[in-house]
């Protein structure tokens, strides 16, 4: 007799399959894996190789080709079972890759996870969160409607969500965050041009603020918050139409309008404009 629980484990292991495939590469190449639906979860290793382990359901195979530098990996249904199965079913890939490789992973409705990589990043979904830990280079990453969390990377950083939050943690770099319904949170950020939007939702920033640096701060339907260190040096611009401004030091106006107004800390070495039409701005002193 089988239990119910062995017997699930039993359709389980009739219904999935499972891959475990490691072929060479080198520095210089890239990853580029494309997933319907299902799982991408990237970590590394210290091997000149890249392992992909795939689970997936009976099926479905994995096309995996090595053009120039260039690795690609792809699922498609198998021949004779395109009657027979659902294209839309989750595939998941666990996949291990030096830190040096570079990746292009895309999806639909795809959660992806990367850690610890060294190299350009590039991630697109539809629907699924996405976290991005390490990267370097170019770090883009886009999720049409989840959160996405970049940390600990360094280089040209683009963060985009429609439907999402944007969660952007001790970075350093150029830094764009996009958003339409959802926060953007930059938390010790280190970068000389910084642009952060979103229309409904808060944008908060904290990190250094260099002279010669630009950033821009604004959303339509939210608040804005900004801490910036002591002897800053920026020529400030501040806009709200239906919010206040705040300030936890002082600070002298000039060229006050109703809506708009300037002020200068130390020597406005730095562009600092926070902007927002239905919300709040603050301006805060880190410790």
């Amino acid at each position: 007799m089988i239990s119910t629980f062995a017997a699930g484990a039993l359709v389980a292991s009739v219904l999935f399959q499972a891959t475990d495939t490691t072929i060479a590469v080198e520095d210089g190449m890239r990853l580029d894996l494309r997933n319907q639906t299902g799982e991408i979860r990237v970590t590394v290793w210290q091997r000149d190789a890249v392992r992909i382990i795939v689970r997936r359901p009976r099926g479905f195979r994995i096309d995996v080709e090595r053009s120039g530098a260039v690795l690609r990996v792809r699922r498609v249904v198998a021949r004779g079972f395109e009657d027979d199965i659902d294209d839309d079913a989750d595939v998941d890939f666990a996949i291990t890759v030096p830190p040096y490789l570079d990746l292009d992973l895309s999806g639909v409705e795809v959660a992806v996870s990367v850690i610890g990589t060294a190299g350009d990043v590039s991630v697109e979904t539809v629907e699924g969160a996405v976290l991005v830990r390490g990267g370097a280079g170019f770090v883009s990453v886009q999720s049409l409607d989840d959160d996405v969390r970049i940390e600990d990377a360094r280089g040209r950083i683009h963060a985009t969500s429609t439907g999402g939050n944007v969660w952007i943690r001790n970075v350093s770099g150029e830094v764009t965050a996009e958003s339409i319904d959802g926060d953007i949170e930059l938390d010790n950020v280190d970068a000389r041009q910084i642009t952060a939007n979103t229309v409904d939702g808060d944008v908060t920033f904290s990190g250094p603020i260099h002279d010669g640096g630009r950033y821009r701060f604004g959303t339509h339907d939210g608040d804005v918050t900004v801490w910036v260190p002591a002897g800053v040096n920026a020529s400030v611009s501040v806009a709200t139409f239906e919010g206040e401004f705040e300030t936890s030091f002082p600070v002298i106006l000039r060229g006050s309008q109703r809506y708009r107004f300037n002020f200068t800390l130390g020597d406005g070495g730095a562009v600092l404009r926070m902007e927002t039409f239905d919300g709040d701005i603050f301006l805060r002193r880190l410790r």
